[in-house]
């Protein structure tokens, strides 16, 4: 499964490697990979076959959540499919709470003690997922489980994740689209070694350019 997304994701341009002339991030730093997975929402097909693959695993490997919960906002339409297929109620958690109106940070029906099953496109850092568990708890719900399409593998989203006790669950990773795109021909040894440095520490990376 996780190669072949890796492949699919590639080549359907969800995902640019560019190793020697990296892309600027919204942080401010550099980095050789580029992820945008909403542009599988307009691939049918592929997007059926990551909607099965999510269904699977909330079958075979998670325990049966009350909710499915997207993260604001690539995670939504993902949430949005798995809810549907499944006929289990969704709801969506924001950055932060709104300025006006009810100023929920968390969209849709729910009662406290409701076990939430997070959806999450891509990881990173794991940043928006401990804003988004810190928002379920605030709500009196809970999350032990989060699924992703793509899992850069990070040191800090690991840390993140046992901090907050949340198993994740991804379609494919760092190393998978890193050896697709290696048998691809996309890049070379030199290009993966850059790949690999930069996940290792990816502030100290992003000063070399």
């Amino acid at each position: 499964m996780k190669m072949e997304v890796a492949r699919g994701l590639i080549e359907r341009g969800c995902v640019k490697l560019s190793p020697q002339d990296p892309f600027l991030y919204a942080s401010g730093l550099k980095g050789p990979i580029y992820c945008d997975n909403r542009l599988i929402l307009s691939h049918v097909s592929f997007r059926d076959k990551i909607i099965h693959y999510f269904l699977e695993i909330i079958k075979n490997f998670t325990t049966q959540g009350d909710l499915i919960g997207g993260v604001a906002t690539a995670g939504i339409p993902y949430a949005s499919f798995i809810s549907d297929r499944s006929k289990r109620p969704m709801i969506y958690i924001r950055p932060k709470a709104k300025e006006h109106g009810r100023k929920n940070q968390i969209e849709g029906d729910f009662k406290p003690h409701q076990s939430v099953i997070l959806i999450e496109d891509l990881v990173n850092q794991g940043s928006s997922l401990a804003d988004a568990t810190n928002a379920l708890v605030a709500a009196g719900l809970t999350s032990s489980q989060c699924l992703c399409i793509v899992d850069y593998q990070m040191p800090d989203a690991k840390k993140r994740l046992n901090e907050l006790s949340l198993s994740l669950y991804s379609l494919t990773d760092f190393d998978h689209l890193v050896e697709a795109a290696l048998e691809m021909k996309l890049i070379d040894s030199v290009g993966k070694k850059l790949l690999i440095d930069w996940q290792t520490e990816p502030k100290e990376w992003s000063k070399l350019f």
